[in-house]
């Protein structure tokens, strides 16, 4: 076997065995790099169980994604996967707006008795904005966007708009 006498050879089975001990030997998150899991304290038991930061909207021709930054506590002794049906975003009328995933994204899970940031994406359409959105988290409320209706052609197409409080 002349084959395994190249040099060549031998440097990549050797990089091809490097890379793959470091691939295995790195940890990866569950998803979500918005923040560090922190445990439940006395002092964030003050704070509200469920908070959103910030919420950015961006059009897409006819529909709208839909970012929501926010932290939630969960003081369940079980992890939370943040997908339906622990997680709803509901129109006025209670309808569900489905979420935004990729393939390649798992949901971010928040462990168990910690308080964490994460960010959940929506696919709206142009009638989920003519009434009020509401987050819902384990029977946590909090307002997304208010009744007043907003005109999806008054954003510019591709370009994101950020709201630090409830979408008006």
């Amino acid at each position: 076997m002349s084959f395994f006498k190249r040099f060549e050879v031998w440097l990549l089975i050797l990089l091809s065995l490097g890379a793959t001990i470091w691939v295995f030997t790195t940890d990866s998150g569950p998803g979500n790099d918005d923040g560090d899991p922190q445990p439940i304290s006395s002092s964030t038991s003050s704070d509200p169980v469920l908070k959103i930061h910030r919420s950015t909207l961006e059009r897409d021709f006819g529909n709208a994604r839909l970012d929501l930054e926010l932290r939630y506590q969960n003081a369940s002794p079980r992890p939370l996967s943040l997908q339906p049906p622990d997680v709803r975003l509901l129109t006025a009328e209670g309808k569900e707006v489905p979420p935004f995933m990729l393939a390649t994204e798992k949901p971010p899970q928040i462990p168990a008795q910690t308080a964490q940031d994460v960010r959940l994406r929506y696919w709206l359409e142009k009638s989920h904005l003519q009434g009020a959105l509401t987050l819902e988290i384990r029977g946590e409320k909090a307002e997304v966007k208010t009744a007043a209706p907003l005109d999806l052609e008054s954003l510019e197409n591709g370009k994101p708009k950020t709201w630090t409080r409830a979408i008006q």
